[in-house]
């Protein structure tokens, strides 16, 4: 997002705390709210008179009238402007329809999402009008369907090992490769491609928008899935497609910008899912509880159970919390969210995966069983742990991001020292006293950033043990990322697990952050501190567990076993088996 204002997290790995953005929690009363509800309120309806996800999960496969349903209640056109024919939501509007779904049906969720999240994002935010004109009217009412053909069988989160190729040849572009695990590609007729080509003797990857009416696009059959079951995963086929040179996203060569750009918007959609499903598995979870006897009493009176539904409604609250703060940071649309969003997506889907395997445990024997659903929800739940990054991919994305600015301050000032070491004669002393400015600056600023996290303001009183570790775990984070830089410089890309210490620390922070403003705002606007005594009590056990990890996190980034599970990996790997079987030993 070029010219984007700075993200709230990337300031704070330089220890700054942007508190405007946290004093006004984004609830829902945008003008279009009552549209929206009247809207979601018919969707909700069509969804529990048509959707059955037992058996289309059986089946394995989404019903033709139930496609035509979505189609009728516009859900391949949410994103899309009404000048096209689309509701034109926001990104909090449309997360809220993909958490609405998934409560119902993670297959549908996704064939909708997938469509509009990465399907036709590139058309979005990077197409031309004339493009934009010419296709987005057949993507609103779902005459075409969109799928994003990035993933290779020899290129998944590594992008540059794509083998798709295009070659100019007049006024067309000739495709040919093969994408894996293509989410609709067994239906999808609009496919957002990206191919190497040869730029000025250099390999670049672009973007192409290709149809499934301009040749020899095929596809395999239907992947054998362990959840979502009832969406089409296939291997896509290109071969010698012929593709205008006008149907080129953003310019030749600008492709890898461009699928980043499109997945840091689609991961929001799959927090929102998340958030779907476990609000679907937590009610599910409250009433089984109350309701299942043992030992003559409700076994939500038991101490284990409770705990086990309490830290459900904390992975709730915190995801909520994270999601509609940064898709509001969308909507002002002149932020970087990237971070953000790589955050709700990474602790959204392994707190639905958490909550999912908690919920089976309440019910026992009966959450083993097909007719409680939960199977088919654990099932289709995991595949957010892997979809548009994996999750260790993405926290290497927020380490390396949130510490990039950092870095180059410590390079920069790193060269200045230097400079100090070669002073030979009156002008390079002079030179020198001018460098000693700099650092000076850069001395001045890193204390200015240790002040400024000291303490933040304006929260109600009630809450300010939850400020003080807010304003605590942002010097953590920013300290932290200082001295693993100072510790390991250029090697610290190569340092993997504590690169992921670091993303949990950040993930951790912005939580905090995100459920302080929450519930601060609720004080503040929605009764005061005696009406919500339950919810200020539940943000303070997530911030107060939240912090914990986060010391914890800091902590082992000098006190680890790393060496170890290093040896320990290479070892069993060295030997393809598990060395420490009994059955060694005489």
């Amino acid at each position: 997002m070029p010219g984007a204002k700075t993200s709230f997290m990337k300031s704070l790995f330089n220890g700054s705390i942007n508190e405007t953005l946290l004093h006004h929690y984004p609830f829902y009363n945008t003008p279009r709210e009552d549209d929206f509800r009247l809207m979601h309120t018919s969707i909700e309806d069509w969804l529990k008179g048509s959707v059955d996800a037992m058996k289309f999960d059986d089946e394995k496969k989404l019903p033709k009238e139930v496609i035509q349903g979505m189609k009728d209640m516009g859900l391949f056109g949410l994103i899309i402007p009404e000048i096209y024919g689309g509701s034109e939501f926001t990104q909090t509007f449309y997360t809220r329809t993909l958490e609405l779904t998934n409560t119902h049906d993670a297959s549908l969720t996704l064939t909708y999402g997938a469509h509009q999240s990465i399907g036709l994002k590139g058309l979005y935010l990077y197409g031309t009008e004339a493009q934009k004109k010419k296709y987005m009217p057949l993507l609103s009412t779902g005459e075409l369907i969109a799928a994003f053909a990035l993933t290779e069988p020899g290129a998944g989160s590594d992008a540059a090992g794509l083998k798709s190729r295009i070659v100019r040849e007049g006024d067309h572009y000739v495709l040919n490769g093969a994408k894996l695990w293509i989410t609709n590609g067994g239906f999808a007729n609009f496919f957002t491609v990206f191919a190497k080509e040869t730029i000025d003797g250099e390999e670049k990857i672009t973007a192409l928008m290709v149809t499934r009416d301009m040749g020899d696009v095929t596809h395999g059959p239907e992947e054998q899935k362990l959840g979502i079951k009832a969406s089409s995963t296939v291997e896509v086929i290109f071969k010698d497609v012929r593709v205008p040179v006008e149907n080129v996203l953003g310019k030749p060569g600008d492709g890898f910008k461009i699928a980043m750009g499109i997945l840091n918007q689609g991961r929001l959609g799959l927090a929102g899912g998340a958030l779907g499903a476990i609000k679907s598995v937590l009610e599910q979870s409250i009433v089984y509880a109350k309701n299942r006897k043992a030992f003559g009493h409700a076994i939500s009176d038991f101490g284990l159970i409770q705990d086990m539904l309490t830290e459900m409604t904390c992975h709730t609250y915190a995801v909520e919390a994270m999601t509609y703060l940064t898709t509001s940071f969308v909507d002002n649309g002149d932020m970087d969210y990237s971070l953000e969003a790589a955050i709700c997506k990474v602790y959204g889907t392994e707190a639905a995966w958490t909550c999912l395997n908690l919920a089976m445990q309440i019910h026992g024997g009966n959450g083993y069983m097909k007719d409680y659903g939960l199977e088919r929800k654990l099932r289709d739940a995991r595949i957010g742990i892997i979809f548009e990054g994996t999750n260790e991919i993405l926290r290497l994305f927020i380490a390396l991001t949130g510490i990039k600015e950092p870095a180059s301050e410590y390079k920069r000032i790193g060269k200045e020292l230097q400079s100090l070491q070669n002073v030979r004669n009156l002008d390079s002393l002079n030179d020198a006293i001018g460098r000693i400015g700099v650092i000076s600056e850069f001395a001045f600023a890193q204390m200015k950033q240790n002040v400024s996290t000291e303490r933040v303001e304006g929260f109600h009183d009630v809450l300010s043990k939850e400020a003080e570790r807010l304003s605590t775990a942002a010097k953590t984070l920013s300290n932290t990322a200082g001295k693993l830089i100072r510790q390991y410089g250029q090697k610290l890309m190569d340092e993997q697990i504590q690169l992921a210490r670091l993303a949990d620390i950040a993930i951790d922070t912005f939580m905090i952050a995100a459920v302080l403003s929450r519930v601060n705002s609720v004080v503040e606007k929605h009764g005061g501190p005696e009406k919500n005594a339950q919810e200020i009590a539940l943000a303070q056990l997530i911030i107060r567990n939240a912090k914990a990890r986060i010391n914890q996190n800091a902590y082992n980034t000098k006190a680890n076993r790393d060496e170890d599970v290093k040896s320990i990996a290479t070892h069993v790997t060295s030997v393809e088996k598990y060395p420490f079987d009994l059955a060694n030993y005489k």
